[in-house]
């Protein structure tokens, strides 16, 4: 777990770029899915329901790609050079 956190601390400046945009889109899309479920409560339509764990749990798997991807790309970018 230490080693994860210092490979966060020391990411190249482009590469965390790209990652605030992604983890901030994925925020985003969190809210959305909160907002749709709360609907939900007071219609309770199934659908909104379906709609907004499908939107949550993706925007959940899309955070956690990020970092993943964040910490693979740079890496991948430090032992190239």
């Amino acid at each position: 777990m230490k080693s994860i956190i210092s490979n966060l601390k020391h990411i190249d400046s482009s590469i965390n770029r790209v990652c605030n945009n992604g983890l901030k889109f994925c925020f985003v899309l969190s809210l959305i899915a909160t907002f749709i479920l709360s609907t939900y409560l007071s219609i309770h339509n199934p659908n909104l329901f379906y709609i907004g764990i499908s939107i949550l749990k993706s925007a959940l798997f899309f955070m956690v790609f990020f970092i993943i991807c964040t910490i693979a790309t740079d890496t991948i970018k430090k032992d190239s050079n």
